[in-house]
């Protein structure tokens, strides 16, 4: 007999923390945290599960078997990139092409400057890529064939050196992959043990570097995300799961765990991916159409834009700011700017924040775990924003002896000031970083923020929050009632996805070629989607082209009606309408008139709608209820620049409906919130949080067009 109460959870497994979610079937929203495990993730999930348990009222085991849903955001694969710890990895390419990953693109970062163009780190060392003799032209013609002895000596060679993973890329392999596959196959018979990852598999599309280097990656991180995602389904069904545990993916949607042992790099960024889904769900929820989203966790300060609701998707993502590759994920702006982050002064005296960051061991001075550098919790805490017996809900007492002890001697007593006045120093620039960050992903991309609302979440953001908004000229902010923990939220709010490119030229004329691709593209996707369970109607699939003109290195995605009969007008009509999307990205009159338009590839994308269980909303009393604070507090404000004594209410006492007029500061059982003067904090009917800034008018946009005030 099922369970009468059911639950939908969420989890997203951050470098400081581990933030669960679960929805419940009545309507109910229940959240906790714990601190996360970096050398064992599962121990750090299972902790925050047993909070979330205990806030249920009921025992871990019985919300297991209850839950219908579980889905997970991890930084597995990230942190295994940003710290090149991997596994080791060999690489089988065609003979002659075996410098690849040393040559690059030339250009080996994302910067312009020429000093700082080094070498790449080699995730594959040149003594273990082994070249093969074989060769297909640009026609998908084999002019040398591979033959078996070759192929069988080629993955000896590779296995004797004791590699753990071997990736399989060769030239032209996106067009005809028979040789990649009898490579993959030997490996796969002789050698189980040694994770495959093969190009034609993961990503047929022309760019040799990009498909390659996403390949070894793949490979480089399969190992771990096999290991991870095994645990994580044993402890989970060992304590009453019924259900697969659902992955996140970076560019939004889900999968299962043995897609994603397939496919591990697909996870990368998938805990930031979670909130920006959540956020646009809150948005669509609330009628804000465009948004700027910002998470401020305990290692990252991450921002993104949701122009019209939609989430912007970044093709050719380069990862570590390093390694150029064929992923696409949802755009999402990372600074080290999180509560963890460590506060230093550099050598012209000046202040800074990060990126380097205290993490989840040992953490801010003021956690009491052995840190002794000091990060911007710690300043939050001198300064008074935080609660030393209130910190997570009172499970933490903050120790802010130390933290003042460490930012006098780290910041305060090189710029000459006292420990209050060194940590707002501290406040004001990662601030500042922050502001710089949210007008990178608008103002510098052609969006004027005056026009957004910030949707602001983490669990170090609701101190931080207004001031950003004001500084980069935004005068709304929606901290989300589970503000500590929204991004395991958002991740309730995904879908599972399937998507999949293939390069495909074409220039006009035949499009049976074209036709035939998208089938068969579309016909593998909708049966992985069958096969994990959802019906017909449940299922959406879209198609689209890459197109650019000619002559031009990136492509611009433009629909393709799906149709069992496409035709030459359907591939002209999408040819047609790429000028006006060309513009729309670069701007009015850039657009190369009469230049030719080609499509460079094809992509499908299936999505398994899922029936997401949604928060009970309150209803708003007639006249705001009056709301008194629980007592006061002296804080330094840092930008005003002096003490101040603010009220201090309690997030339990605020209903729906309720209005705070700044300053102040707003305690929630996980996070804490600045109401600054000059703005006024109100509680929507589904608990959030709405700050709006009362010293300017500010314009937002509606789904319907109008404008809010």
């Amino acid at each position: 007999m099922s369970p009468a109460v059911e639950y939908q959870i969420g989890c997203d497994i951050g470098g400081t923390f581990t933030d669960v979610t679960a929805v419940d079937s009545t309507g109910a929203v229940h959240s906790d945290k714990s601190d996360t495990t970096p050398h064992d993730l599962s121990v750090g999930l299972l902790a925050a599960l047993q909070n979330l348990a205990g806030r249920i009222g009921s025992d871990l085991s019985d919300v297991l078997a209850g839950t219908t849903r579980f889905v997970n955001g991890t930084t597995v694969v990230t942190n295994a990139v940003a710290e090149l710890r991997g596994a080791k990895v060999g690489l089988l390419t065609t003979a002659g092409f075996g410098d690849n990953l040393l040559v690059a693109r030339s250009a080996r970062n994302a910067h312009r400057d020429h000093h700082r163009q080094l070498a790449l780190p080699q995730i594959v060392p040149r003594e273990l890529v082994v070249e093969v003799t074989e060769r297909i032209d640009r026609k998908g013609r084999a002019v040398v064939a591979l033959t078996e002895d070759e192929a069988r000596r080629a993955v000896t060679e590779l296995v004797d050196t004791g590699v753990e993973a071997i990736a399989i890329s060769l030239l032209w392999g996106f067009l005809e992959p028979s040789h990649e596959e009898l490579l993959a196959s030997i490996v796969e018979k002789e050698h189980p043990e040694i994770f495959v990852s093969v190009a034609s598999r993961l990503h047929p599309v022309i760019r040799e570097y990009e498909r390659t280097m996403t390949t070894v990656l793949n490979a480089f991180t399969g190992i771990r995300v096999a290991e991870y995602t095994g645990r994580i389904e044993r402890e989970l069904a060992d304590r009453g799961l019924r259900v697969p545990v659902a992955f996140m993916q970076g560019f939004g949607g889900t999968l299962t765990a043995d897609e994603a042992r397939d496919r591990p790099i697909t996870l990368i960024d998938s805990g930031p991916a979670g909130g920006v889904i959540g956020a646009q769900a809150l948005a669509r929820r609330l009628g804000i159409a465009d948004v700027v989203t910002a998470d401020m966790g305990g290692t990252s300060f991450d921002v993104s834009v949701l122009q019209g609701t939609a989430p912007l998707v970044t093709e050719r993502v380069m990862l570590r700011d390093q390694f150029l590759t064929a992923l696409s994920k949802i755009d999402v702006l990372p600074i080290g700017a999180g509560g963890g982050s460590v506060a230093w002064i550099d050598a012209r005296g000046i202040p800074q924040v990060g990126p380097h960051s205290a993490g989840a061991e040992p953490g801010p001075v003021c956690y009491g775990k052995g840190g002794s550098l000091p990060t911007v919790t710690d300043a939050s805490a001198v300064l008074g924003f935080l609660d030393p017996h209130a910190f997570l809900g009172g499970r933490r007492e903050l120790s802010v002896g130390p933290a003042r002890a460490a930012v006098e001697r780290e910041v305060a007593t090189p710029l000459g000031v006292d420990a209050v006045r060194g940590a707002a120093a501290i406040y004001r620039m990662v601030t500042a970083n922050m502001s710089n960050a949210v007008r990178t992903v608008t103002v510098e991309r052609g969006h004027d923020p005056r026009t957004f609302a910030m949707v602001a979440y983490g669990g170090a953001l609701g101190i931080f929050a207004a001031d950003i908004a004001r500084t980069a000229g935004i005068g709304k902010v929606v901290i989300p009632a589970d503000a500590a923990v929204f991004s395991a939220y958002g991740l309730l709010n995904s879908d599972d996805v399937r998507t999949q490119a293939r390069s495909t030229a074409w220039a006009g004329g035949d499009v049976t070629h074209v036709a035939a691709g998208l089938r068969e593209l579309d016909g593998t996707l909708v049966g992985a989607l069958t096969a994990a369970g959802y019906a017909d109607d449940d299922i959406e699939v879209e198609w689209e082209g890459a197109f650019k003109y000619l002559g031009q290195q990136w492509e611009l995605p433009v629909p393709i009606p799906r149709t069992d009969d496409l035709t030459e007008a359907d591939l002209t009509g999408a040819r047609e309408a790429f000028p006006a999307l060309y513009e729309t990205e670069y701007g009015s009159g850039t657009a190369w008139t009469g230049a030719p338009i080609v499509l460079m590839s094809i992509r499908v994308t299936a999505t398994g709608r899922v029936a997401a269980l949604q928060p009970r909303p309150a209803e708003l009393p007639a006249v705001p209820p009056v709301v008194e604070p629980r007592g006061s507090r002296r804080v330094f404000l840092p930008l005003v620049g002096e003490e101040t004594e603010l009220g201090v209410y309690e997030a339990g006492d605020a209903p729906a409906g309720a209005e705070i007029v700044g300053p102040a500061v707003v305690e929630h059982p996980l996070t804490t919130i600045q109401v600054p003067p000059g703005w006024t904090l109100r509680v929507d009917p589904w608990s959030n949080y709405v700050l709006t800034d009362t010293t300017r008018t500010h314009t937002t946009t509606t789904d319907t067009g109008r404008t809010a005030r």
